[in-house]
């Protein structure tokens, strides 16, 4: 029995657009000159003041606390993770119409198939359009944790130190949660909220870059293995949709050749798929040929990053307010980490699972043409099918394994050196 048909998920890239835009790196669609003359406006500020000037300011804090070394490597850290924003984001104002393009092609409703019984490919675009909202709202969330769990207990503090200014009772904190040179003191309650909001300000922009382009790479190959998903399924079901069309009689037992009218829809739809296969080849091979160094570098930066978080943990009292915050931190480049090689991981296995749905179809009774067409088919498919980074090593789950383990056997290095 089958359910409901399900109409294909329109904008599936809704939740990267969002984030983007609150970046200031995706132009709203409305056609209101003020709008968009506002909006211009916006993107500038934002990128001169946040991915210019504070990662700038950042990178002169190093000089102010190579002295302290608990200071310095988590300075490090968060410069590391904004130099890496600021690249992605150069890399967008230089290289995001390509992946653009991507995203038309993948959403071409010249790709999209009929239902048929439990081959429902709406429901299935939808199921990976949910699967990478998810991901990507959950990325955003672990971002915000990481920055409120290190700002709401000093701006408590300072609120409380603006009430009780008089008493005497309650201190003023002597840094902010991020050190940072700033143009200007915070020695009173207004200022140094002052200078909370002044450093927040670029933190969070950052959070929406950083986590918008990060989701946005990970959900084309999330949108990569849906299509790839609905190849499949469009393989098997290839002979039962084209005998739903024609309105004929299915073969029976004693039959050897196709009817005439099934075998000429069966090879205008073959046709079909294979252009939606190699379509989906081009993609791939193009978001591989425009991310891999963008990918290089995030991993390389992320494997400094969680040695060093490590060692961050492991020097900060249990359960104290420094060790949670560095714990979510920790925890939001684990999961930066898992989406690269989780989605990519997906499209291989994806691609590797794709040969056995090609044999599954009811093509035996096909004209010889029609064989060879799909045994050629097979055979291409077999060919692997990587996302990687730079070329060095693939994104998949043991990638992801060797990563976790080369970290945390730099940091045990780390710490007996040090002990």
């Amino acid at each position: 029995m089958v359910g409901r048909n399900y109409t294909y998920s329109s904008d599936f890239f809704i939740i990267n657009r969002w984030m983007l835009r609150v970046a200031g790196l995706w132009k709203p669609e409305t056609r209101n000159k003020y709008v968009q003359l506002c909006y211009q406006i916006y993107a500038v500020t934002v990128f001169l003041f946040v991915n210019v000037w504070f990662t700038f300011t950042e990178f002169m804090s190093l000089f102010y606390t190579y002295k302290n070394k608990y200071e310095l490597i988590k300075n490090v850290n968060f410069f590391l993770t904004h130099l890496m924003g600021a690249v992605k984001v150069t890399f967008w104002y230089f290289y995001g119409h390509y992946l653009v393009n991507i995203m038309n092609t993948l959403e071409d409703v010249g790709l999209h198939y009929e239902d048929y019984m439990h081959y429902q490919p709406g429901k299935i675009s939808h199921k990976y359009k949910n699967t990478g909202m998810q991901y990507s709202l959950l990325f955003l969330i672990l971002a915000h944790a990481t920055l409120i769990s290190s700002y709401i207990p000093p701006t408590i503090t300072a609120i409380k130190y603006e009430k009780n200014v008089k008493n005497g009772t309650i201190s003023l904190p002597n840094r902010l949660p991020y050190y940072s040179w700033m143009p200007f003191s915070y020695d009173t309650g207004h200022m140094y909220l002052l200078a909370i909001a002044y450093q927040a300000g670029p933190m969070f922009s950052y959070a929406y870059s950083i986590v918008g382009m990060d989701t946005l790479f990970m959900n084309i190959m999330n949108c990569i293995a849906g299509n790839v998903t609905l190849i499949q399924g469009a393989f098997v079901t290839l002979r039962d949709r084209c005998v739903k069309n024609k309105d004929v009689i299915a073969l029976t037992f004693n039959s050897l050749d196709e009817d005439q009218k099934v075998m000429h829809s069966m090879k205008m739809e073959i046709k079909r798929v294979i252009r939606h296969l190699q379509i989906i080849f081009r993609a791939c091979q193009n978001l591989e040929n425009i991310h891999r160094y963008v990918t290089l570098c995030q991993v390389t930066a992320t494997l400094f990053i969680l040695c060093t978080c490590l060692y961050l943990v492991s020097m900060a009292p249990p359960l104290s307010k420094q060790f949670i915050a560095e714990c979510v931190y920790m925890a939001a480049m684990f999961f930066q980490l898992f989406l690269y090689c989780w989605f990519g991981n997906e499209v291989n296995l994806k691609f590797q699972e794709l040969p056995s749905y090609i044999w599954e179809s009811n093509w035996f009774a096909t004209d010889t043409s029609f064989k060879k067409s799909m045994i050629f088919t097979m055979m291409r498919t077999r060919r692997p099918i990587y996302f990687t980074a730079g070329k060095f090593f693939p994104l998949t789950l043991p990638t992801f394994m060797s990563i976790i383990k080369t970290s945390y056997s730099i940091f045990a290095l780390i710490k007996n050196t040090t002990n």
